[in-house]
C-alpha cells in the first residue's frame, strides 16, 4: 500500500496537536527544530504525523506510563485519515 503525503494544514485542522523539541542535530540535519504532531484518539491509540515525510500513522501502546509501542498503521490518505478521526470522535 502506498501512502499519500498530507498536508499540514489538514493535519492542524483535524486537531493535532505540536509540541516542539530542541535537537540542534535535527535543526542543522532539516533546518527546522523537531516536533511532535499528534492526535490522542484513545488512552493507548494515537495518530501521528511526521512533519520530513507528510505521512501519517495510526499506533496503539501499551500504557501511558511505559508507552511502548504494540502496533502501527500506515494511513493510507487524507479521505482514510478523516474516517478515522470521525470514527474515534465523540461529537
Amino acid at each position: 500500500m502506498k501512502q499519500e503525503k498530507i498536508n499540514y494544514k489538514e493535519i492542524m485542522d483535524l486537531g493535532f496537536d505540536e509540541v516542539p523539541c530542541n535537537n540542534n542535530v535535527y535543526f542543522n540535519l532539516y533546518g527546522y527544530q523537531y516536533c511532535i504532531i499528534t492526535l490522542d484518539l484513545t488512552e493507548r491509540i494515537y495518530l501521528d504525523w511526521a512533519k520530513e515525510t507528510q505521512l501519517c500513522e495510526m499506533v496503539r501502546i501499551d500504557n501511558k506510563k511505559t508507552g511502548n509501542v504494540k502496533k502501527r498503521v500506515p494511513i493510507k490518505n487524507l479521505e482514510h485519515l478523516k474516517e478515522i478521526v470521525y470514527f474515534f470522535s465523540y461529537k
